[in-house]
């Protein structure tokens, strides 16, 4: 083996995917260099802990201490300078060590901050064997401990620390407060379980697979939300046994969910009648799991407005037929999506407001006038690939309605419910209170069908 041929060539292969790594980052507008850990915190406020040699995720290895080499590499660590530069001379030296029987055995200094690790000396040794895809890398670690605060980064690192004490998993890092805990119920682990060697293999190795998959169909957010996303909506075992046809389906099937690392959102659906937790000092507290929120229609706007102003959870609405009001003077920090499809962190939400026409009063439609309306939401239903949630104010004909001509369903709901087949279809207009134990829950295929007359509490 000519190791001195071998060192030029992977130089050259290095330096390109270098320049391709600088293009599209200044094509995305990012910083196309490495992160300088002097630039990000302040080492005088922080405890120095040694940590000893450890293996580092490769792709949690993103800087350098200071900004003496920092332009000399892309983001991905990749050599930027000459091929005849000293720089590339001394780069391709370290790459014949790491192709000798000896390899490369000096780890390199490090300092670890908020998860992330900055090159204190032997930058170039990180750079060839990530340029030849090590995917962890031994580093001699010092950890810069910040203080603990009320800052998000902050908190969460410190869940982190927590989570790493027992399971020594570098490779799980979450953008989400909560997530750490939410991963142990998935995984059935209480708090206070120390993680066998196998524990950490099975889920190392499974997380691994799901990365690369996200990678290749082009789902570049955070993979560790990802995988508690999918967690929460499969069982374990289920995921770790599976076969790469059966992840390919499942991932195809949630992508929208997974694009947003979520596996389940908490809805509070009202409609028609206030709810008088809601109307008091403790709707903070009462919303407080809630993801968002969805109005089928005929409250008030002071209503709506201090849900939204006091809960800060989004709130999206169509009109109910008593609601022409809100045509000039809709209720501030609501989101109206009567006659739109929304897309909201994955879920496709369907808005058609009004009822059943029973007199000349606007908000109020025909089985005609309201076929019409549908079918100009078919294009982009079609675009969007289908519908999760329908929000209507009427109720489908046969589910929940009435014999009065007020509190009729539409039938051409019926067809639009057997062609979409959503997951919930959410109604008012028909108040619980007008008959004795009225059925609230209907289901049809797949789709629950909920009358949230009042307030109705769902999970999607």
């Amino acid at each position: 083996m000519n190791t001195d041929t071998d060192a030029y060539q992977q130089y050259l292969y290095a330096r390109k995917k270098a320049r391709k790594t600088l293009f599209h980052d200044r094509l995305n507008q990012k910083d196309p260099y490495l992160k300088v850990l002097d630039h990000i915190a302040d080492e005088k406020s922080c405890k120095a802990v040694d940590l000893g040699i450890i293996d580092v995720p490769a792709d949690l290895i993103i800087g350098t201490r200071t900004d003496g080499r920092a332009v000399s590499f892309s983001s991905d660590f990749m050599p930027l300078l000459s091929e005849k530069s000293e720089f590339a001379a001394k780069w391709m030296n370290v790459c014949r060590h790491h192709l000798s029987d000896q390899g490369i055995t000096e780890a390199p200094l490090a300092y670890e901050y908020l998860g992330k690790f900055y090159i204190a000396e032997g930058n170039k040794r990180v750079s060839v064997l990530k340029s030849y895809g090590a995917p962890f890398i031994p580093l001699q670690v010092t950890r810069l401990l910040p203080e603990r605060s009320e800052r998000d980064s902050i908190r969460l690192y410190y869940e982190f620390l927590d989570f790493y004490r027992l399971s020594q998993l570098y490779s799980l890092q979450f953008t989400r407060s909560g997530y750490y805990d939410r991963l142990l119920r998935c995984l059935g682990y209480d708090k206070d379980h120390e993680w066998t060697r196998k524990e950490r293999i099975t889920l190392i190795g499974f997380y691994g697979r799901l990365e690369n998959e996200l990678d290749r169909k082009g789902i570049h957010e955070n993979h560790a939300d990802c995988l508690v996303a999918l967690l929460e909506m499969y069982t374990y075992d289920y995921l770790v046994e599976m076969s790469d046809k059966q992840m390919d389906k499942v991932i195809a099937e949630n992508r929208q969910r997974l694009a947003y690392g979520k596996g389940f959102y908490n809805i509070t659906c009202v409609a028609d009648e206030e709810d008088p937790m809601l109307y008091s000092e403790n709707v903070k507290e009462a919303l407080e799991d809630t993801d968002f929120i969805l109005s089928a229609g005929d409250l008030s706007k002071d209503y709506l407005e201090y849900i939204v102003t006091l809960s800060n959870k989004p709130l999206f609405y169509i009109h109910g037929n008593h609601d022409v009001r809100f045509l000039n003077d809709p209720p501030q920090g609501c989101i109206c999506i009567d006659d739109d499809l929304y897309l909201y962190q994955g879920i496709r939400i369907l808005g058609l407001g009004g009822s059943f026409r029973y007199n000349s009063d606007t908000l109020q439609y025909s089985e005609r006038e309201m076929e019409k309306r549908i079918r100009r939401l078919k294009l982009k239903i079609a675009k969007a690939g289908g519908v999760d949630i329908v929000l209507t104010h009427a109720p489908v004909k046969g589910y929940g309605d009435l014999q009065d001509m007020p509190h009729w369903g539409f039938a051409c709901f019926d067809k639009l419910l057997e062609e979409l087949k959503p997951r919930f279809w959410f109604y008012g207009h028909v108040h619980t209170n007008y008959q004795p134990f009225m059925k609230r829950i209907h289901a049809c295929g797949k789709t629950m069908i909920v009358n949230v007359s009042g307030k109705y509490l769902a999970r999607y």
